[in-house]
């Protein structure tokens, strides 16, 4: 693959008067497309895609472009922002989320912050880097330090801990990231506890906007935002930004078992349909009361994955309410390389097979995989040609998409036999 394949992804915001931000650095002349979020408030509207050239009149092409492609969700967000009366006084929660500007940065009871990470010291170095920009206090930042094998962790969080007072270091022995994230929940500060992964960076104003999104609707028990790629260089990058949709919703949405059903087929069980792991806030009592992340699920469990979609449907089974804001944005490191991204779309399919087979007791999930499988089916492997023929990959995207559905196998049966050994160890047999 050449380097004039290359995506170079930025950020502008309308209402700024600075260049076009790059997650990862500034446009360089080897790429020749861009593809760029435009925000207004600091609220994602949307993507523009132009030619990289004339660097010079990049700005004002994206503008020009936003000011006709994303015109109507620019007309809506000015629509809501010019009826807004205050958190604290609207009744429309669409309008009380809609606009960063109006979100306090400060606070409330405070909000902690956890990284659950094992043995990627680099990647975290960035991620940490990130959130102590972030705006809003009180807050902390926590770092679960998954079984590691070294203290390179350790140090690096001592390093960053002695510029910057809320970041504290822990660990947790046991391997598995649902026993990091419980451990996290278990030492947080903070009633609300976000989680994000060691490969992201945060947006400064990421955590104000959970916040708000928790102060808006009392009965939120979870709030998951908008993971959007941060790097589009190489064809494995393109392939994983095509395949999963963390990055394409920018209308804030509410679900519940009551009035804010999606009108999926498989609600609540589609996976994906709520957020993802990378970026999410939970109230801590209302987790604790469902029992916490499922041991078996997760990197470095049996499941390797899952346990994020496991929890969303959990609440939501549960009579909670999740609410989605694109205004709390991450922005994801994705594999670079073919090799990496092999493991992870396995580990993908494996957790996700994982989930299946735990909820497979569930009548209405029988049901519906009966009922509405097959055209579910297709659906994925349309989405998964098309990050083939996006990605440029070719033979190498078909392996990864054979990768991704042996993963879903497997992932159901190593959780099957793991639930059951679990079942016996407790039973005494």
């Amino acid at each position: 693959m050449s380097e004039g394949d290359a995506i170079w992804v930025g950020c502008f915001d309308l209402d700024g008067a600075g260049p076009i931000a790059g997650p990862t650095g500034p446009v360089r002349s080897t790429y020749s497309r861009a593809r760029v979020m435009v925000r207004l408030h600091k609220a994602p509207l949307g993507y523009i895609h132009v030619p990289v050239e004339p660097e010079n009149t990049l700005v004002s092409r994206v503008r020009a472009a936003a000011a006709t492609t994303l015109a109507e969700p620019l007309r809506r967000h000015l629509d809501r922002d010019r009826f807004f009366d205050g958190l604290a006084n609207s009744g429309d929660w669409t309008a009380n989320v809609a606009c960063p500007r109006h979100f306090p940065a400060s606070g409330g009871s405070g909000l902690s912050i956890v990284i659950c990470t094992r043995n990627r010291a680099e990647s975290l170095r960035v991620c940490l880097r990130a959130l102590q920009r972030t705006t809003f206090t009180p807050v902390e930042i926590l770092v679960v330090d998954n079984a590691p094998i070294s203290d390179e962790t350790r140090n690096t969080v001592i390093a960053a801990a002695a510029a910057d007072g809320r970041v504290h270091y822990t660990r947790e022995p046991q391997a598995g990231l649902s026993r990091a994230r419980n451990h996290g929940l278990t030492h947080a500060r903070f009633e609300i506890v976000a989680f994000t992964d060691d490969d992201t960076m945060a947006d400064p104003d990421w955590a104000a906007v959970l916040a708000a999104g928790f102060a808006a609707d009392p009965e939120t028990v979870c709030v998951t935002g908008l993971v959007a790629s941060g790097s589009l260089d190489t064809g494995c990058e393109r392939y994983f930004d095509s395949r999963y949709s963390w990055g394409k919703e920018f209308e804030a949405r509410q679900y519940d078992l009551a009035e804010h059903r999606h009108p999926s087929r498989f609600y609540p069980f589609r996976a994906g349909m709520f957020g993802t792991g990378a970026n999410f806030a939970v109230r801590r009592r209302d987790v604790a009361a469902i029992g916490g992340f499922d041991p078996l699920l997760g990197a470095g469990g049996p499941g390797l994955g899952g346990e994020d979609l496991d929890m969303f449907l959990r609440i939501i089974l549960a009579g909670g309410r999740i609410s989605y804001l694109p205004s709390a944005l991450v922005w994801h490191k994705h594999r670079a390389d073919t090799a990496a991204l092999a493991e992870q779309v396995f580990s993908y399919g494996h957790g996700l097979g994982a989930y299946l087979a735990k909820h497979l007791s569930s009548s209405q999930l029988r049901t519906q995989l009966l009922a509405k499988g097959l055209p579910q089916a297709r659906g994925v492997s349309i989405r998964m040609r098309q990050a083939v023929r996006e990605s440029q990959l070719q033979s190498s995207g078909r392996r990864l998409v054979a990768d991704e559905v042996r993963g879903v196998a497997i992932g159901a049966l190593h959780y099957r036999q793991a639930a059951r050994q679990a079942s016996q160890t407790l039973s005494g047999v």
